[in-house]
């Protein structure tokens, strides 16, 4: 497999969003593209969107079943995570 643009970017969305999902999850301010100090929720809802864009790119470039299989396990520690944190929230969500 050779890299291409593709893969950066795909890179970009999972890596991208998962400081954003972290502080949401967590409910703390972070910044987002949509203000400075952005609310939880903001921050939680954009690291998904960065999540689902990073996913929907590799189903339609390489949707082999490596990468579905790597799809899966990140969508399942991603739900973990995030219903696993509701006991670590902060008092801004």
């Amino acid at each position: 497999m050779s890299l291409s643009i593709w893969h950066i970017v795909v890179g970009f969305f999972f890596s991208n969003g998962m400081p954003h999902f972290i502080a949401g999850a967590a409910g703390k301010r972070f910044r987002s593209p949509l203000g400075a100090n952005s609310s939880a929720r903001v921050n939680l809802i954009w690291g998904l969107i960065n999540f689902v864009l990073g996913t929907l790119l590799v189903l339609w470039k390489s949707p082999t079943p490596e990468w579905q299989s790597f799809l899966l396990a990140y969508w399942v520690v991603v739900a973990m995570f995030a219903f696993g944190m509701s006991h670590f929230k902060g008092d801004d969500f």
